[in-house]
């Protein structure tokens, strides 16, 4: 699937996010993006407005319960709504069908494996150990990282992370969660080789467990010769 244009949900000040495959058209968007001043922080129970420029994390709220996401709000919603039939329109001219799903997929791995690079880069940089209780090395998760991704997606950035004492944490009186490894743990690693995920391991296995009837019928015909030959 080559591109398409949608309301921009992460968290930067763009109210137009793009699904796409090559870097030309990453700046398309960017060159077509519209502005987006304000989020809309969206709980179990309600919602509120705040500008984008002012931090936020996923903490509950008092009244409105626990927090579930956030959206851009575009300052033109109508030039949104333009654009977008614009870039739509442009898309059924001119776009080749796609596997959506495989690309998913794609986007997906590689976010998981920039987040593990990230950390096991950060990791490298600290010269001491930096827990409150100074008898771990720690790393806070990205929270555009812990805020998208489910929980299967935080198993395969463990598996990633090339620690025998890793443990993933919250930090008392610290927003986030943390990667944390002991202070004697050989940081001067790389991540490991992502593992496949589960669904295209049981289809390898099913490959690979199924009949091969080709010897089935290998041995009916030297049987035939055989027979023939008494």
């Amino acid at each position: 699937m080559p591109w398409s244009l949608q309301a921009y949900r992460t968290g930067r000040s763009r109210s137009i996010s793009m699904s796409w495959t090559t870097q030309q058209h990453y700046k398309h968007v960017t060159e077509q993006a519209l502005p987006a001043d304000n989020y809309m922080l969206i709980y179990e129970h309600g919602e509120r407005e705040q500008p984008a420029a002012r931090p936020f994390d996923a903490s509950p709220n008092p009244q409105l319960g626990k927090f579930e996401r956030f959206e851009a709000i575009p300052n033109d919603p109508e030039a949104l709504q333009s654009l977008l039939r614009e870039e739509r329109h442009s898309r059924e001219q001119s776009a080749v069908p796609g596997d959506l799903e495989t690309h998913i997929a794609v986007l997906r791995n590689g976010l998981i494996e920039t987040e593990a690079r990230r950390i096991v880069g950060k990791m490298k940089e600290l010269s001491d150990s930096n827990s409150p209780d100074k008898s771990h090395f720690m790393v806070e998760l990205s929270p555009y990282f812990t805020q998208i991704v489910t929980t299967k997606d935080t198993d395969r950035l463990f598996s990633m992370l090339p620690y025998k004492t890793l443990s993933f944490s919250q930090i008392k009186d610290r927003h986030g969660t943390y990667a944390l490894i002991g202070k004697d743990e050989n940081r001067d690693r790389r991540i490991r080789k992502p593992r496949p995920s589960v669904r295209a391991q049981l289809a390898q296995d099913k490959k690979r467990n199924a009949p091969k009837k080709w010897r089935r019928k290998q041995k009916i015909t030297d049987w035939r010769y055989e027979h023939e030959q008494i």
